[in-house]
């Protein structure tokens, strides 16, 4: 494999284009004797000549002026990566896209993404919005850059850093007027809105009555999104389970917070990538950024 230099491709491109060892020399900001050395050690190792020289002037031969031209496109395109990879690495260019579950997406990580645009606008932003199954799939095929959520099962190809732990309440009707804190066992004689068995939560919620009460507990009605459950949570004066963010949403001040104990249940809410991809710059800055303003809100309830 015949091995040229960028040097010497550069070399080969400018002194077809000036057709002298001054100008050429000038340009390259070198000596016309170290660019005379360059060119014909590009000769010695293609094993043909480029230029045809004389004591007056410099020509390329007819292969020498087409392979001028094809490199001088090459080196374009390749001046053109090198720029398009260092605007990333600045973060003047991109594209970043983040997974995130539902009510996440709806309650702490709206300005998340306000205040990464505000910094960073020439980064273009996308956010998909699903469950944490769907959400590693999308990951897996690399389809998003990162994924926001409650990742208890996931394969070795992904790996996780943890940004806080939430806890579940209680979120009921004013009217039903529940004590601060409430039992598990209790919540089976109220009317219970739940989120479905798709969502972390509703594993969680569900495993976690089983194992208190040894029953499953029946349902008025489940839904699929957060939001909706606890718009039916305040409609038909009900009571839902909830990770504790959820007070931040639209709803939450609609609805009365009871702390859920015997037992109280955490969740680990976290960062998922793919293990062998590097993040790029955008995603590196946004975790970065996603973990310190996580943790104080967290801190701060």
């Amino acid at each position: 494999m015949i091995k040229l230099t960028i040097k010497q491709l550069t070399a080969i491109k400018e002194l077809a284009a000036a057709r002298s060892y001054t100008r050429a020399a000038t340009r390259l900001h070198t000596t016309q004797s170290n660019l005379s050395t360059t060119i014909r050690e590009a000769e010695s190792l293609l094993g043909m000549r480029l230029f045809d020289r004389s004591t007056k002037s410099v020509t390329p031969t007819a292969a020498g002026q087409e392979f001028a031209q094809a490199m001088g496109r090459l080196l374009n395109e390749l001046e053109a990566h090198i720029d398009n990879v260092q605007a990333e690495g600045r973060l003047a260019r991109g594209t970043l896209a983040v997974g995130v579950t539902p009510l996440l997406s709806s309650t702490l990580v709206p300005d998340m993404f306000a205040e990464f645009n505000e910094r960073f606008p020439q980064i273009t932003l996308r956010l998909e919005d699903a469950t944490t199954i769907e959400l590693l799939g999308l990951l897996e095929r690399r389809d998003i850059d990162l994924a926001i959520g409650t990742f208890e099962h996931r394969s070795s190809q992904i790996t996780t850093q943890d940004l806080f732990d939430d806890e579940l309440v209680v979120l009921s009707h004013p009217s039903l007027d529940l004590p601060k804190q409430v039992s598990w066992a209790e919540l089976c004689d109220q009317r219970l809105v739940s989120i479905d068995s798709h969502s972390s939560v509703g594993r969680i919620v569900e495993h976690t009555l089983w194992s208190a009460q040894r029953r499953r507990v029946r349902y008025i009605i489940q839904s699929h999104h957060w939001l909706t459950v606890m718009s039916l949570t305040h409609a038909m004066k009900a009571v839902c389970i909830a990770p504790q963010y959820a007070l931040s949403s639209h709803y939450g001040p609609m609805l009365r917070r009871s702390d859920l104990i015997e037992p109280r249940v955490f969740r680990t809410v976290s960062v998922a990538t793919l293990r062998d991809r590097e993040l790029s710059p955008s995603a590196s800055q946004f975790v970065e950024m996603l973990s310190r303003k996580l943790k104080a809100k967290a801190t701060a309830r």
